[in-house]
């Protein structure tokens, strides 16, 4: 009986030891309009950016700024209500004049994870471009990634403390019947 109590225990043990992981994942930028490094020749009213996952729409933005830095779009942007799988998000723009512009996204998904990333266009010809030495960003976007706190429970912890419960349920029940079974 004692062997089987061991058994038992370094078992429990052994599942305690496994470490808990957590994993934090990036949303993948899957298209835009206008696309990373475009150089269009007419303002657009409304930038794109299409996601590979579904996004809270209570918190994911997307802005434009201007070369100075300056946010020039409407603040309407964030994640599309018409796509069914909330996997895109739209900024309208006015008219914009000649130059560089930069669409800074953040993404918060479902379980939390966050994302920030950015793409660039140039609204001109290609010599204007070439004159204001406009330069994509580099594999389409610039990523942060964070995992951002939850104020849920952590299911790690539970799952650990259902181990313990369930250990010393069984150890319990173990020590009960060899005591019955051993008489002293």
């Amino acid at each position: 009986m004692k062997k089987r109590l061991s058994v038992l225990l370094l078992l429990v043990a052994g599942l305690l030891a496994v470490p808990a992981v957590s994993y934090a994942h990036l949303v993948e930028l899957l298209s835009s309009f206008p696309e990373n490094g475009a150089i269009v020749a007419a303002s657009p009213e409304v930038i794109t950016a299409v996601f590979n996952e579904e996004m809270q729409s209570a918190t994911s933005t997307l802005e434009l700024f201007d070369a100075q830095g300056v946010q020039v779009d409407d603040g309407s942007g964030g994640v599309d209500l018409n796509d069914p799988d909330h996997a895109s998000m739209q900024v309208s723009v006015p008219p914009l004049t000649e130059g560089a512009y930069t669409v800074r996204w953040h993404v918060v998904l479902l379980d939390d994870d966050a994302t920030s990333g950015s793409f660039n266009f140039f609204v001109g010809d290609e010599a204007a471009a070439n004159a204001a030495n406009f330069v994509p960003i580099p594999d389409g976007s610039e990523v942060e990634a964070t995992a951002v706190s939850s104020t849920a429970p952590n299911n790690t912890i539970w799952l650990v403390a259902g181990i313990l419960v369930t250990a010393l349920f069984i150890g319990g029940v173990f020590f009960i019947f060899s005591r019955r079974n051993n008489p002293s």
